[in-house]
């Protein structure tokens, strides 16, 4: 996403994956690719290093507030029958094929295991 000082702004994985954690009816990457277009579009609007976060946070707030992401809502399952250790690392909702690796991957380092929906998946 191009910042007002010229630079450039590629959310890291961390973050990417906490925003959908906290923002679950939305599908992040697509609307993280509608803010860089609509900053490419808007150059007398575009964020500061320092705000950029904070833009992309209430962006996917309103997203969220919205009804979210059609192609969200149809693949949400349900995670009642789930302990609490897999809801936390729980990886089956996320849409984007390479989202979901780095998910699995940044559990697997962080935790030492992720849950896919099916099973736990550990640490070999």
């Amino acid at each position: 996403m191009l910042l007002n000082n010229g630079d450039t702004y590629t959310p890291d994985d961390a973050d990417v994956i906490q925003w959908q954690k906290a923002y679950p009816a939305i599908d992040v990457y697509q609307e993280l690719n509608a803010m860089e277009s609509w900053l490419d579009a808007n150059p007398t609007k575009r964020k500061t290093p320092r705000g950029i976060k904070r833009f992309v946070n209430s962006w996917l707030a309103r997203a969220q507030d919205k009804g979210g992401s059609p192609q969200v809502k149809a693949k949400t399952t349900s995670s009642k029958n789930m302990n609490i250790e897999d809801k936390l690392v729980d990886v089956s909702w996320i849409q984007h094929e390479g989202a979901k690796l780095k998910a699995k991957d940044f559990y697997l380092k962080t935790k030492g295991y992720y849950f896919d929906g099916e099973k736990r998946n550990e640490k070999i």
